[in-house]
């Protein structure tokens, strides 16, 4: 007896579909399409879809951190913490330590107040895009460089010290060299 194919004996990878690595797809770029009732039978390719880049919203905090908040147990904010992982992080990118700067530049995101949150954000998606560089993983530099641009433009022209129009610049440029085929980046400025 010969058993005809269905959907449900198909196995068929998300990289299979889209000839991209699955690896390089942060969860915050992964989103369900349709609810599924318990009657109904989806297959497993049907219910995933990647959002474009216009379905990310900036302010959405990043889920994988979970709900850690910016104040202390007596009710206020921790502007200390903040300022303290600012700066830390801020000299560990001139040290060009991405990775470390990140976990830095992370705890003051957390910490901060919700109007400064995407101004430190977008700080960790500057050292994330080079410490990707530095990896050889062109895919997430220029997700991240992507990302940076968007959360750091309401923060101009400067910040916290910071100018951030000429940050903006640095990932401009860097988004060229990376779409021109180079990972070879210049050290960001701060």
């Amino acid at each position: 007896m010969v058993r005809e194919a269905d959907d449900r004996d198909v196995r068929v990878a998300v990289g299979d579909l889209l000839r991209f690595d699955p690896r390089d797809v942060g969860d915050d770029e992964i989103r369900v399409l349709d609810r599924v009732r318990r009657h109904e039978m989806v297959p497993w390719q049907k219910r995933l879809e990647l959002a474009t880049e216009e379905h990310v919203d900036p302010r959405q905090k990043d889920r994988r951190h979970g709900a850690e908040s910016n104040r202390l147990d007596n009710g206020v904010v921790a502007s200390d913490c903040v300022e303290d992982a600012f700066e830390r992080g801020l000299d560990l990118m001139r040290r060009r330590e991405f990775f470390a700067a990140h976990e830095e530049l992370e705890l003051a995101w957390r910490a901060a107040d919700t109007a400064e949150r995407d101004f430190y954000q977008g700080l960790v998606h500057v050292t994330v895009a080079w410490y990707q560089a530095g990896r050889g993983n062109r895919p997430g530099c220029e997700r991240q460089l992507a990302k940076a641009a968007r959360r750091l433009a309401a923060f101009r022209p400067t910040h916290r010290g910071v100018d951030v129009d000429d940050v903006l610049q640095q990932v401009a440029h860097a988004a060229e060299t990376v779409a021109g085929g180079s990972l070879d980046l210049q050290p960001p400025r701060v």
